[in-house]
């Protein structure tokens, strides 16, 4: 049994400063401690969320305003509205000890902020949220913790004491 609330973290960072191969590292690593990871994605842009051809396709086609589709081991709801919250989303994993949110740089989340040099020199979340910069750049804040883009599994050691401990 656990003894800890589930967490919320962000990992955000401007286009293409590596936020999803970070993700995709780190969800095997933090599954090894036996956390139950979940992840959302903001999308800037609407996206599709069927497959074109498909039977729930052809039901949203046909003007349906909310999908449900399940197998004995999984579920997906498909749902249009407007003024979406992230609340609500995060309401929908009850059972996972950590959501991890893709982007999110200007949101309240606690939140771990890529800054690769290539691509920017400066981070762009607000600094009162940021637990961990990763980058390959000097340290930006002294009083928060720093690890390089190649330091995944310290960064997963990190990530999981924060959970525990918070």
């Amino acid at each position: 049994m656990k003894n800890y609330e589930q967490k919320v973290i962000a990992i955000s960072g401007i286009k293409n400063s590596g936020k999803t191969t970070l993700i995709t590292k780190l969800i095997p690593l933090l599954k090894k401690k036996g956390l139950r990871v979940a992840t959302i994605k903001h999308d800037g842009h609407d996206f599709d969320p069927d497959v074109k051809g498909t039977d729930t396709y052809k039901h949203r086609e046909a003007g349906a305003y909310g999908i449900g589709i399940f197998s004995r081991s999984k579920w997906m709801l498909i749902k249009e509205e407007e003024n979406i919250d992230i609340s609500h989303l995060i309401k929908q994993f009850p059972e996972a000890d950590l959501i991890i949110l893709e982007g999110f740089k200007y949101s309240n989340f606690p939140k771990i902020e890529i800054v690769r040099g290539k691509i920017s020199s400066n981070p762009v979340s607000n600094p009162e949220t940021v637990i961990a910069y990763i980058s390959d750049l000097d340290i930006f804040d002294p009083g928060v913790e720093q690890f390089k883009l190649d330091e995944i599994e310290e960064l997963s050691n990190y990530i999981y004491d924060y959970i525990i401990e918070e």
